[in-house]
């Protein structure tokens, strides 16, 4: 199943080509379902969502040839959108960044609004943050990552709002989760259709986080000195991202006390936890949000389309539950497969196949928080086993061996060079040699980590771990 999403990758996004849509290359019909599009509020990222740490980084160079042609609308979008929505923070120029709605096809490129807010831009711009991170492309970062996360960062400068001391997204809206006139009764936010607006909903407002972030830090990696980061270095203070509800859940909506106070309590988006997975804003600095991540999908639930059940399965791997990653996962492969192991929605969408693809990635490896982690979220059903190739930011390829639940033996090319930072229990006591055997230098951070400089095109191989 992992090797096939590969291939279903492969096959459906190529250099020069068109990115990969709902239904990959593929469809039985003239009229593919939902216009064969990029749905931006989950579907199109999570198509590339295992593009960088499964060694098919190139794959996603078709999505960057698709955003640098739609910029320029994207931008149009997003003076447009401050216009009506914040008028006083409208620069009469052209620098007011870019914006990208939901329901994007290779004719058409929606603005935000409607039942999913502006998160999505700062959702798909995560993947452009990603390429980057994981290849250490210089030219890439300079070109296209740095200019489009400091344009949308400018964007979502002038659609925040104050509420009192914080800075909220107003219009804001949870993606595709809809409500009861009786929930929204006595609320701050109304109803359009079945869709609750308001201001500062969880996906939002972490995306604007994750985006203001992912800007600074480019910017320290080239030294930029942009008079305007220093108003996102203020802003992102005021955000107030996460917050925890009396049922101790990830909070959909700001002003939801119990959970589902607000919208279907099994809805097939779990928006909220974007911060957790693609997102890094919910890690492991911050234990109480991720036991409350973890409240939240037990409540959720697994029952639920397929691409859904893949990012379940994604998030439970970034909370280090291997268990219940593996869990969704059978559930998906018996549920949500068919004969020739596509994903259906129903009807059939490829992105649980690469959704799924990417998470047996993330159980095996991550490196989002400060160090690459070997076999995080191991399953007690694979308790011994081996991988070869996946591939770690910093643009480190990592082989493993294991058995009985225990790493024996670990392999790191270096693509790039660079710092190393290995966490994995017991770690500390292990010897690092490069491709001629020599022992080589390492900084022991504590029993489960080490830190080592490495050259580019050099292999270090990691032995008695324990």
């Amino acid at each position: 199943m992992f090797q096939y999403g590969r291939y279903l990758l492969i096959s459906s996004s190529r250099e020069k080509s068109l990115p990969a849509n709902l239904q990959g290359a593929w469809s039985q019909d003239f009229y593919t379902p939902w216009s064969g599009g990029f749905w931006h509020n989950i579907n199109v990222q999570m198509n590339y969502w295992g593009s960088m740490s499964t060694n098919l980084a190139e794959c996603f160079e078709a999505y960057i040839g698709f955003f640098e042609a739609y910029l320029p609308i994207a931008q149009q979008h997003a003076t447009d959108y401050v216009r009506k929505h914040n008028p006083s923070q409208l620069n009469k120029g052209d620098d007011n960044g870019w914006i990208i709605g939901t329901g994007a096809n290779a004719y058409y490129i929606p603005s935000a609004g409607g039942h999913s807010g502006p998160g999505t831009g700062g959702f798909t711009a995560k993947l452009l943050v990603d390429y980057y991170q994981f290849t250490q492309d210089q030219e890439y970062l300079e070109e296209v990552a740095y200019p489009a996360m400091l344009s949308l960062s400018k964007f979502y400068s002038k659609v925040l709002v104050p509420h009192d001391d914080l800075l909220l997204v107003e219009p804001s809206a949870s993606p595709e989760q809809t409500a009861t006139p009786e929930q929204a009764e006595g609320m701050p936010g109304h109803m359009k259709g079945n869709n609750y607006i308001t201001a500062g909903c969880t996906f939002d407002q972490g995306f604007v986080w994750e985006s203001f972030s992912d800007t600074l830090a480019m910017a320290d990696t080239l030294g930029s000195e942009d008079p305007f980061l220093d108003t996102i270095r203020e802003q992102i203070t005021q955000l107030d991202p996460i917050l925890i509800g009396a049922d101790g859940q990830i909070k959909e909506y700001r002003e939801e006390n119990h959970y589902s106070d607000i919208g279907q309590e099994r809805h097939r988006h779990i928006s909220h936890l974007c911060p957790l997975y693609p997102g890094t804003l919910i890690n492991s600095e911050h234990a109480d949000w991720m036991q409350a991540a973890s409240k939240t999908l037990n409540l959720r639930g697994n029952k639920t389309t397929g691409w859904a059940l893949a990012h379940r399965m994604n998030c439970r791997a970034r909370l280090g539950e291997g268990d219940q990653a593996h869990e969704a996962y059978q559930r998906f492969i018996i549920e949500r497969t068919a004969t020739n192991l596509w994903a259906l929605h129903p009807p059939f969408q490829i992105d649980g196949s690469l959704g799924t693809m990417a998470g047996v990635a993330e159980m095996l490896l991550q490196s989002h928080d400060d160090a690459i982690k070997i076999l995080p979220a191991l399953p007690k059903a694979w308790n011994t086993g081996h991988f070869d190739g996946l591939v770690a930011r910093g643009n480190f390829v990592i082989s493993a061996k294991w058995k009985d639940g225990q790493a024996t033996e670990l392999s790191i090319l270096s693509r790039s060079g660079g710092e190393c930072r290995i966490a994995y229990p017991g770690i500390g006591k292990a010897i690092v040699t490069d491709s001629s055997g020599d022992e080589i230098k390492v900084t022991r951070d504590g029993k489960d980590r080490i830190i080592f400089a490495s050259i580019a095109a050099e292999t270090y191989s990691l032995k008695s771990i324990q």
